[in-house]
């Protein structure tokens, strides 16, 4: 698996062509203090990665203001990175904080413990794959 290569679990999903990662936006939002650092970390996850880097929000009962509010909040970043929100939680590469399964790899706990996995990860596919 080459992170310059597309990424296809047997052509099931259209977004395992993304070393995708998906976040809980509630719980991103509900600490503004550790927010910017959590987006923080998405810019870096989506510098190592490349154009193949995908962030997936979803979110639990949040307004449409307050999904407007968190894009208004951050937009100079999210417009930088390859960024979903959504209602429903979609299938992603790597998922973080939450015991349902819905991707590839998945990590429950904290969200910036679950990032540093990611990038675990993906410096172990780098690697071995010589880039």
């Amino acid at each position: 698996m080459n992170l310059r290569e597309l990424n296809t679990v047997n052509g099931e999903f259209d977004m395992m062509k993304y070393y995708s990662i998906g976040i809980k936006l509630n719980d991103v939002i509900k600490n503004k203090d550790t927010e910017q650092t959590i987006l923080e970390n998405i810019r870096r996850c989506s510098n190592i990665v490349g154009k193949l880097f995908k962030v997936v929000f979803w979110h639990v009962n949040l307004t449409e203001q307050e999904c407007k509010d968190f894009v208004k909040r951050n937009e100079h970043l999210l417009f930088k990175v390859n960024t979903t929100i959504t209602k429903i939680q979609e299938k992603v590469w790597f998922l973080i904080g939450t015991k349902k399964s819905g991707g590839r790899y998945s990590f429950d706990g904290d969200i910036l413990q679950g990032i540093s996995q990611y990038l675990k990860i993906i410096n172990h596919i780098k690697k071995r794959d010589g880039e």
